[in-house]
């Protein structure tokens, strides 16, 4: 197995496995749901209704089609995928991200701890997915 095999299969995992959390979330499942949002004060900055979550749902699981997928293709989409998670390790300078302000709740931990790097992992694997 190639190190491009190695990386499509582990990115199409992870993306399947995320989107199956937020389906689970979608249809009320509350493992995990406390820690994915950010909050200030312990009021939560966001508020995604179901609908909302499983639109987030279908976007992982497309993201695991095109990491597994062995199409010339969909080459495109591993631009806009290292795109996506770069922005989204950068944040948005208040709650999320690598230049958030809130830095004392369980989500700006989390966000540190496990969230920006994934995004950062995910940014530059898919980088190297298109340059290869």
């Amino acid at each position: 197995m190639t190190l491009i095999v190695f990386i499509k299969i582990v990115n199409a995992l992870i993306f399947s496995f995320l989107s199956g959390v937020h389906i689970y979330w979608a249809f009320g499942g509350k493992w995990a749901a406390e820690s994915v949002l950010p909050t200030k004060n312990g009021v939560k900055k966001l508020n995604p209704s179901p609908i909302g979550t499983l639109v987030v749902a279908g976007g992982l699981a497309l993201f695991a089609f095109i990491s597994g997928a062995d199409l010339v293709e969909y080459k495109w989409g591993y631009v806009i995928l290292s795109i996506l998670f770069g922005l989204r390790a950068i944040g948005d300078f208040r709650y999320v991200g690598l230049f958030k302000i809130v830095k004392n709740s369980v989500f700006a931990r989390k966000d540190t701890a496990i969230f920006i790097p994934l995004c950062i992992y995910l940014s530059l694997s898919n980088a190297f997915l298109y340059f290869c």
